[in-house]
């Protein structure tokens, strides 16, 4: 039978509390209606389009308000351009279903590999010129580039299962791994800088640090959740807690972001960077939800708050850009106006959504939507296409209006869309998302593991598959896996279904203290033991519980609570004497809370 025909009962309505007791509502159009963002991450990949060189190949750098080569600012195309465009074009690709994104990311890189990476000492070259020559093969290379380089790679790996991206991602975290990582029990981290040899390395830093979990490494465990990536997350975990989060006590503001080898604070450098503050907690809370660990999410809780209380404009919305982390004074760059960053906009906004999730506390969903809302005002550009670099406090011309340059390209502005399509719809408003991806055909079976976003294995299944436009039932909804046999290829478009309806309930956060644990023994036979928690009601004494346990199929096969029951924690057992092998669905309905697992009856 075709298992994508369950969980009838997990496609959930959306219903909010904010709306019964006064709590936070969005007013960013795109996170009430989180599709309409879709339009958003259109219109800027075809901003990218015209900024391609079909007679030598590669993206140009320096690119102005209209799409054109800032041929002034120089005719370089780095390799960070190549990555980030291709890493925007895969997304934009995944959300649309427009192939010509995902041509063009391929080419992109492709012209990469042949032009960027050291033959002589590996790694790669960030500076190139019109040809793709390095323009100088004897610098520094750091951590910085080696980790995105790996971003688009990554990316269109995910979106096609392609074996030479795959090979060149191995190449390259290979060479960090190899060259970078430092293993001294008491110094693990990845090492900033190394010669262009690659035979010295020296000093630690916020981008080889979290610049890793972004670009390669969280992908890598979503995709394979091999021990190793997991391993490598943690740990990073730890480091951003230990020196990062550790250093916050002795600043004015913000975190110290540059370190010695052997994590010493390197003073030299005072600037404290409120998108990296941001970007820190947001990498600290998907490796909790990954990974439930309480000083990962009280880490995140504290670096976010940082910039909620000190980095954040409560008036005009979103965060501030540059601090002097010892005096707590703003850096304006010769400005006589505070000014703000498209790329720490999205942290705000994608941390935000994230730590909605998590806690349910409504000043996260709150920064996310203002930030949003003065984003989407200020920053976009819809007569052209793409996004300012940077905008004043009040949303104003600040310094140029380029849109490419050493820095920036599609990466930021569509992986903000991306995120906000995805995180609004699973997380905020309980609708599903479709995602597209494109395999071609290779002589063995194939099986990807489809995992879009950092989440509980529990709360995302895969509702529906179309292979080419029509139904494809090779795969498994629940452990998200797409079975490919031999010779299988063609465009596969996903519908994924979060199983756990977000409740904007209070300050206290009483949506954390609802709990459905997993059922212990699992697999079991014939019997197993069902755990749940209520929380205080603030509304009423009594709430009516349901727990009832489905087949596959989504027919209902035992009710084992069905009742008001005040807030506490309970245990049930479950007898499936009378029941056959197989999976078995429980799902807890409070109020309106509602939770589903997955239990395993073996015999």
């Amino acid at each position: 039978m075709k298992r994508s025909l369950l969980i009838f009962f997990l496609v959930l309505t959306s219903f909010h509390y904010s709306q019964l007791y006064g709590q936070y509502i969005p007013s960013s159009p795109y996170l009430q209606n989180p599709s309409l963002i879709i339009g958003h991450i259109d219109t800027t990949a075809r901003f990218w389009l015209q900024t391609y060189d079909d007679t030598v190949g590669g993206f140009f750098t320096n690119i102005d308000k209209y799409g054109k080569v800032l041929a002034s600012w120089g005719t370089n195309k780095n390799m960070l351009t190549q990555t980030r465009n291709a890493y925007g074009l895969v997304r934009a690709y995944m959300v649309t279903g427009n192939t010509v994104y995902l041509n063009l990311a391929e080419k992109a890189l492709n012209w990469m590999y042949e032009k960027a990476w050291d033959d002589n000492y590996g790694g790669w070259f960030q500076k190139l010129d019109i040809n793709g020559n390095p323009i100088n093969s004897f610098e520094d290379k750091s951590a910085f580039f080696q980790h995105y380089a790996l971003l688009g790679i990554t990316a269109y790996y995910e979106a096609t299962g392609d074996t030479i991206a795959w090979n060149w991602l191995m190449d390259g975290y290979g060479n960090l791994e190899n060259v970078y990582w430092d293993a001294r029990p008491s110094f693990l981290g990845y090492y900033d800088l190394a010669n262009y040899n690659n035979q010295n390395t020296w000093n630690k830093s916020f981008n080889a640090t979290v610049d890793a979990i972004t670009n390669h490494l969280l992908y890598l465990f979503l995709m394979k959740e091999e021990p190793l990536y997991r391993t490598r997350l943690t740990q990073l975990a730890e480091q951003i807690i230990q020196h990062l989060v550790g250093s916050m006590p002795n600043q004015a503001i913000g975190i110290v972001e540059k370190f010695d080898s052997d994590w010493n604070w390197d003073n030299s450098e005072t600037m404290t960077i409120m998108g990296h503050v941001l970007k820190a907690g947001w990498c600290l809370a998907r490796i909790h939800h990954l990974f439930p660990y309480t000083s990962y999410l009280s880490g995140a809780e504290t670096l976010i708050e940082e910039v909620w209380n000190k980095g954040y404009d409560h008036d005009y919305f979103g965060p501030y850009k540059d601090f002097n982390r010892i005096t707590g004074e703003m850096l304006l760059w010769g400005l006589q106006d505070t000014t703000k960053a498209w790329w720490q906009m999205e942290q705000a906004i994608t941390a935000g959504l994230q730590m909605y999730d998590l806690t349910g506390e409504s000043r996260y969903l709150e920064m996310a939507d203002e930030t949003l809302l003065f984003y989407m005002a200020h920053f976009v550009d819809f007569e052209y296409g793409e996004v300012y670099a940077d905008r004043t406090r009040y949303g104003g011309f600040a310094w140029n209006e380029a849109k490419g340059n050493e820095w920036k390209a599609a990466y930021h502005s569509i992986e903000l869309g991306y995120y906000v399509y995805l995180y609004g719809s699973l997380f905020y408003s309980n609708e599903p998302v479709t995602l597209y991806y494109k395999f071609e055909p290779l002589d063995y079976q194939r099986d990807f593991l489809l995992t879009p976003l950092a989440i509980a294995d529990d709360d995302l299944i895969i509702t529906q598959v179309l292979k080419d436009g029509q139904i494809y039932t090779n795969f498994d909804p629940v452990d998200r896996v797409l079975t490919l046999p031999s010779g299988e290829s063609g465009q596969f478009e996903v519908t994924y279904q979060s199983t756990v309806t977000q409740l904007d309930l209070t300050e206290n956060s009483i949506l954390n203290k609802f709990r459905l644990y997993q059922n212990y023994p699992n697999p079991f036979n014939p019997t197993t033991k069902v755990k749940f928690t209520i929380p205080l009601n603030v509304k009423r004494e009594m709430l009516n519980v349901t727990l009832k346990v489905y087949d596959i199929l989504g027919n209902e096969v035992a009710t084992l609570v069905n009742e008001e029951k005040p807030s506490g924690t309970y245990e049930v057992y479950f007898d499936a004497s009378s029941l056959a092998s197989g999976i078995y669905f429980y799902t807890l309905r409070a109020g309106n809370y509602i939770e589903t697992k997955k239990m395993i009856l073996l015999k």
